[in-house]
């Protein structure tokens, strides 16, 4: 149910604009530096900003740092931005329906919730019985920090099965190392125990009076954020002894780090672990399991053993006494599932078998059924099998929606609740009866506007080659097609991930004042199945770049809006897609916002994760003859030209991102600042203490938000 109370402030007059006048820009010190690959030798004068103790980036950051401030006292109409988003966050209330039913054996013990005490700290986690009425703080963030710049958060926590204690991750200022601390939920107190060089793939597992985790090699003195981590091992910590005592059970035969090893706790005595194995020389994938008879002891017995191929992925989705589900793509890109015995090698069945559309996810659903969910043609699917492969139930759900949490592990339950996202509302829960399959809605939800004024648009364009792509356009249904829209493209394009409809109170503010959001799924993205994310990976990049391209066209072809009007904007691989498309085709938009973007890919490599495994199928190696070539063809760093006017840029990141350290986008502003047309605006927010993942303040995060917003309300003169 959705009530409409939007103020009348939404309606005020536009802001003013920034104006057509050349910047000014500060000059950036240029070493003569060359790297040579193959025999070519490539200008990198900016690579003295690789070394964050460099004392010219301090005097260069404050430099831009007054750039961004410049345009920070222009921002007039800040209060008036900054309300409409209260509301959007604060007038906004759900309540569960009268024919709910809750089942009690659903219920843990505690809840856990995140709460900032101060302004400009970073949140503490809090608990509480489900019957006390009062939260009490657990973790209080500012006690973990480890100097007066650092934001220390809480990333994650793990309540031990008779739920008396928890473990506790900490990452500072965003990093993915890692440290884990324990607390007494009986009386809220720290235990003595702490876990060290974690990462955050890493997982922390209880197990009897203990837990098992995997920790890598300390890192070297001030290389933390910029070195690999390697040197992964799994280990048993028991509760009362200190981590110089923990026993050794298993150390990653690839002592590098490029190929890591990932596993899980599916059942009360057995881990089971994806890894690599050798055999004569030759590399292949293994699934294996290990059986937890005691904590002193490991050994992992594989059950299936494939082709060490990036187009052959294997997942196990349940466990049912000795069965192992699994999904892959082995011989059916769109995915199948399969069923093996764990206790003989190699040796699956295949129950339900490719169809025409991706399969998404496969879930238990209470006693012997499951779930598989796939995607057609941006409608989300459900159907529901028997362990034997029977179809007993086919749910489908409205295009432009996406279903979560359709999953049930509970064998005993009689009702399963999940929920259905949009681009456009808040989540609706929903009920499911576990018996004859029928759902209602669990949950009511009221908002400040009205959500039926808006919709979300399935459609599909051709790229480049030809090749169909499907976007998401979402906007209010009275919009007019003249041309003359603000319209936000966003996109990301890599790793196969697909984007799919999901609820941001920022972006529907943007729809709200006649803002068009439009979303493509890319080659290299996993929308179309395994072979669209292969179609877009490594030496087929371009083809990403090009499906981008091409949605910017359809945009304004299609009469949504023109180049005056239109902005780009992705984070991480997004990023990069956002900095390779501006510098291929810097005339068709106005704006480009980039969070966290890899924008040298010759360097790219040489830090943090670039070598390892996952990001070598995605991009490949400048050490590699072939890639070479490809990486720098559409390196965005690479392909900034002279005197070109590209569009209006804003650039995010943070100072202590690990994952794509920030130097990528300070030497990308670096040379958009010397070589770009001065009539246009570079300029770069930097958040201090903030890593790839966020872990900001509560004032940074505002700080942030405000003004990505305001420059893309004011920039397309969008009139709020």
């Amino acid at each position: 149910m959705f009530r409409f109370t939007l103020p009348a402030v939404f309606f005020i007059a536009s802001i003013t604009s920034f104006g057509q006048k050349v910047f000014e820009y500060p000059e950036t010190a240029k070493d003569a530096v060359y790297d040579e690959y193959f025999g070519e030798r490539i200008a990198d004068p900016y690579q003295w900003m690789e070394n964050p103790n460099d004392p010219r980036l301090i005097v260069w950051l404050a430099e831009q740092k007054k750039l961004v401030k410049k345009q920070q006292n222009r921002q007039t109409k800040l209060f008036t931005l900054r309300s409409q988003l209260v509301s959007m966050y604060h007038d906004e209330s759900s309540k569960s329906m009268e024919n709910y039913i809750e089942e009690e054996g659903k219920k843990s013990k505690y809840e856990f919730d995140y709460h900032s005490s101060r302004y400009g700290e970073s949140p503490d986690l809090r608990y509480r019985k489900r019957e006390s009425p009062n939260f009490f703080t657990l973790v209080r963030a500012r006690d973990f920090k480890t100097s007066k710049a650092d934001n220390a958060f809480a990333t994650n926590y793990r309540v031990n099965s008779n739920e008396t204690k928890v473990a506790v991750e900490i990452s500072h200022s965003g990093s993915d190392w890692r440290e884990v601390y324990f607390f007494n939920l009986s009386n809220g107190k720290q235990l003595p125990d702490t876990l060290k060089y974690l990462r955050g793939s890493s997982q922390v597992i209880w197990f009897g009076d203990g837990v098992y985790y995997d920790r890598y090699s300390k890192p070297k003195e001030g290389r933390a954020l910029l070195d690999k981590a390697s040197g992964q091992t799994l280990y048993y910590h028991k509760m009362g002894s200190s981590q110089e005592e923990d026993v050794m059970l298993y150390q990653n035969p690839d002592i590098t780090g490029t190929n890591p090893f990932w596993y899980s706790k599916r059942d009360s005595n057995r881990f089971f672990f994806y890894h690599s194995y050798n055999h004569k020389g030759t590399v292949y994938r293994a699934l294996s399991f290990a059986e937890i008879t005691n904590t002193s002891t490991f050994f992992l017995k594989n059950f299936l053993i494939y082709p060490n191929d990036e187009s052959i992925s294997f997942v196990i989705e349940e466990l049912f006494g000795d069965t192992a589900v699994l999904r892959t793509t082995w011989n059916a890109p769109n995915g199948k599932v399969l069923i093996t015995n764990i206790n003989k090698l190699s040796q699956p069945q295949e129950i339900i078998p490719e169809f025409d559309v991706p399969l998404r996810q496969v879930n238990k659903l209470g006693k012997n059924k499951l779930a598989c969910i796939y995607r057609s043609e941006g409608q989300f699917l459900v159907l529901i099998y028997d362990l034997g492969g029977k179809l007993l139930k086919t749910i489908d759900f409205p295009k432009g929606k996406k279903v979560h949490h359709f999953y049930e592990n509970d064998e005993d339950a009689q009702f399963m609740d999940f929920k259905v996202s949009s681009f456009y509302h808040p989540d609706l829960w929903y009920q499911l009866s576990l018996k004859d399959f029928t759902f209602k809605p669990s949950e009511e939800v009221e908002v400040p506007y009205k959500a039926e004024d808006l919709e979300t648009r399935y459609v599909k364009y051709r790229s480049k080659d030809g090749t169909e792509v499907p976007m998401y356009i979402t906007c209010q249904k009275k919009t007019k097609l003249d041309g003359n829209n603000p319209t936000l493209l966003y996109g990301y394009g890599g790793y196969g991930r697909t984007v799919e409809p999901v609820y941001d109170r920022q972006r529907t503010l943007w729809l709200l004042h006649g803002g068009i959001l439009a979303i493509p799924n890319v080659r290299g993205g996993g929308a179309e199945g395994s072979e669209w994310g292969l179609a877009g990976r490594r030496l087929n990049k371009q083809n990403a770049i090009d499906d981008f391209i091409a949605a910017a066209e359809y945009l304004i072809e299609s009469k949504y809006t023109n180049p005056e009007k239109l902005a780009v904007s992705g984070g991480s691989h997004g990023g990069l897609l956002v900095g390779a498309t501006i510098t291929q085709r810097p005339e068709l938009f106005k704006v480009a916002i980039a969070e966290a973007g890899a924008f040298d890919m010759l360097r790219f490599e040489k830090y943090t994760v670039g070598s390892v495994n996952t990001n070598l199928n995605e991009f490949g190696s400048p050490r590699d003859s072939l890639d070479y070539l490809n990486l720098k063809s559409y390196s965005p760093l690479h392909n900034v030209k002279e005197g070109v006017k590209y569009p209006n840029v804003l650039l995010f990141t943070g100072n202590a991102d690990d994952r794509v350290p920030p130097f990528h986008s300070y030497k990308f502003l670096a040379n958009l600042q010397e070589k770009g047309d001065p009539n246009s605006l570079y300029q770069i927010h930097v958040i201090p203490g903030a890593g790839h993942g966020g872990a900001l303040t509560n004032e940074d995060w505002e700080e942030k938000l405000l003004f990505h917003y305001y420059f893309l309300f004011d920039q397309l003169d969008l009139k709020f």
